[in-house]
């Protein structure tokens, strides 16, 4: 019997594991950096970017260097989000890939 209550909580984590996805999904994040406004999900998905006029006349260097910063710090929050929301789902263990 062993077995079958494994078999049974695994499923349970796995319904789970999917309802996190579609929250995550879901969860939209909005971060700004120096008049970069991107919009991202907590699963890492960028939905928009807005760029101010301004930016864009500015050196090549300079602009690609503010984007890849607002990018990154968009992707580590959507991560920081993840994060939080895996630690729930699982009370603090640690498992691979989560």
């Amino acid at each position: 019997m062993e077995l079958f209550k494994a078999a049974k909580e695994a499923m349970a984590m796995r319904s789970k594991v999917n309802d996190m996805d579609k929250k995550l999904k879901a969860q939209v994040i909005d971060v700004e950096y120096d008049g970069i406004k991107i919009k991202i999900n907590a699963k890492s998905e960028f939905l928009s970017i807005d760029i101010p006029e301004a930016l864009l006349k500015e050196k090549k260097e300079k602009v690609e260097k503010v984007i890849l910063k607002a990018v990154q710090n968009a992707s580590d929050k959507a991560q920081d989000v993840m994060a939080e929301e895996a630690k729930k789902l699982t009370a603090g263990m640690k498992i691979p890939g989560l």
